[in-house]
């Protein structure tokens, strides 16, 4: 039987483009209200403007990751839209900067703190008590550098292994409480971080060719599942549509429901 995702209501950051955005169109296709959230105004607006022309419930709300004091207010302006939140996907992160670790800039490593580690762990302490409320979900945008070191990645691999265990943590203090955190592993998908990885020349991933990536619309539809109560028994965990356990529960899953993609 399909799981009835509709009403329910997902917040996301770093929808503008790429991941996030894939991730946010298919949650509204498939029922959810979507808060589509980029760095500024009107990052999403076109998005948004689309997708409320076929009918959807969608909005945009900027959160700004890199200005934690101003953080607050913005989650809170986002949760007032539809008074609560069902599920938080901190999906919005930096890869710069990429450069050998004794040449990185204070300034530059912190950026990337901010924004992919602190701003992520401060979204989920203030949904908290909404997600409690509703027995809601987290979903961490992880990485395979979360777990491997790669050269020029300095920052990028620390935040991703620092975010990777608020994942953890999540669910170690929210599964009392209902909350489920799942961390998902994307893999090499087409985006506009990927342009920049290549540009940079550095490291074997900066090599991979662009007609060898993945599309984003997979991880779309990975998120939703992961987003469903079908996926609860992986919460705490990083997980990847190719795991083999969990391949054979998405599948699953996928054919038993009447998705719009």
């Amino acid at each position: 039987m399909a799981e009835n995702f509709k009403k329910k209501i997902c917040l996301i950051t770093g929808a503008r483009t790429g991941i996030g955005l894939s991730i946010g169109i298919t949650l509204a296709k498939n029922g959810y209200r979507v808060i589509f959230s980029g760095r500024s105004v009107n990052d999403c607006k076109d998005t948004v403007n689309e997708l409320m022309v076929n009918g959807l419930e969608v909005v945009e709300s900027p959160i700004d990751l890199s200005n934690l004091s101003s953080l607050k207010h913005q989650t809170e302006m986002a949760l007032s839209i539809w008074g609560t939140v069902d599920v938080l996907i901190n999906n919005g992160a930096v890869i710069e900067p990429i450069t050998p670790l004794e040449k990185i800039e204070l300034q530059d490593f912190e950026k990337a703190v901010r924004v992919n580690y602190l701003a992520p762990s401060l979204l989920i302490s203030y949904c908290w008590n909404n997600l409690q409320k509703n027995k809601g979900k987290v979903i961490n945008v992880l990485s395979g550098a979360s777990i491997n070191a790669i050269e020029g990645w300095t920052a990028y691999c620390s935040t991703k292994a620092a975010l990777h265990m608020i994942n953890q943590q999540t669910h170690l203090e929210g599964n009392q409480h209902g909350i489920s955190s799942i961390g998902i592993r994307p893999g090499l998908v087409d985006t506009e971080m990927q342009g920049r990885i290549r540009a940079s020349g550095i490291n074997h991933v900066s090599k991979i060719k662009k007609e060898d990536l993945m599309n984003s619309e997979k991880t779309g539809l990975f998120a939703l599942w992961c987003a469903s109560n079908n996926a609860n028994e992986f919460s705490g965990k990083m997980i990847s549509e190719n795991d083999q356990i969990v391949s054979a529960k998405y599948e699953a899953w996928i054919s038993a429901q009447n998705l719009k993609l």
